[in-house]
């Protein structure tokens, strides 16, 4: 294996997670985005090339304006990659979220995307939801199955689902009341400060990224 290339990424500033706090909303917006988006920039460069290895279409890293729907509070942000040139969240992401309180790796969907019907199918019947589990117990740093429900701005959203096995429950949990599903690895907030501050911590990243590419590829 090639040794890969120092990262560029330069590490989150912990003083930069005060910025989720501020009360309005076009100027928390702003925050947010001049906080996080250039350092996730960074980010997509050392990711890309472990991404666009292999045979298949390149990858493009989206990075959200947070000014919609009309109304909506910024509450996160996150840099996504896609095959999709647009439209990325019609299918799945490979995502790096940014929260108050965590910041994630992930395989990801927005449960309302009319294919994650298929997903769901797929998983259940198609022996997708075996290929997960084995991924997340393997992979390096452990990932989680997770659902998201929607919640009243500061949170924006709240974890009703959390496990290490069981996608089945997280299916059925989504027809509940989740709005977003995952499976990933989150490092919670300010324990982990002292990781996400390091340009080492984008190597950590990569790994969960490499683990979870080839899921991404069955289901694209």
């Amino acid at each position: 294996m090639l040794l890969r290339p120092p990262p560029v990424f330069p590490g989150f500033r912990r003083e930069s997670f005060a910025v989720f706090g501020i009360r309005d909303r076009d100027e928390r917006r702003q925050a947010i985005i001049d906080a996080f988006h250039p350092p996730l920039r960074l980010l997509a460069d050392d990711l890309r090339p472990i991404l666009d290895e292999g045979n298949g279409a390149p990858f493009h890293a989206h990075l959200p304006q947070l000014n919609w729907p009309k109304g909506y509070q910024p509450f996160c942000t996150w840099l996504a990659f896609s095959r999709l040139p647009h439209g990325y969240q019609a299918g799945p992401q490979l995502n790096v979220g940014v929260h108050a309180d965590q910041v994630s790796a992930r395989l990801a969907w927005d449960v309302a995307a009319d294919a994650f019907g298929r997903f769901e199918f797929l998983c259940r019947h198609g022996g997708l939801g075996d290929a997960l589990a084995q991924v997340a117990s393997s992979a390096a740093g452990g990932l989680r199955f997770r659902v998201y429900a929607a919640a009243p701005w500061p949170s924006g959203s709240r974890c009703v689902l959390a496990s290490a096995t069981d996608w089945q429950g997280s299916f059925d949990e989504v027809a509940r009341r989740g709005v977003f599903w995952e499976l990933g690895r989150r490092w919670e907030l300010p324990e982990a400060l002292g990781a996400i501050e390091r340009a080492e911590w984008a190597e950590q990243v990569r790994d969960v990224f490499e683990a979870l590419k080839p899921l991404y590829e069955r289901i694209d």
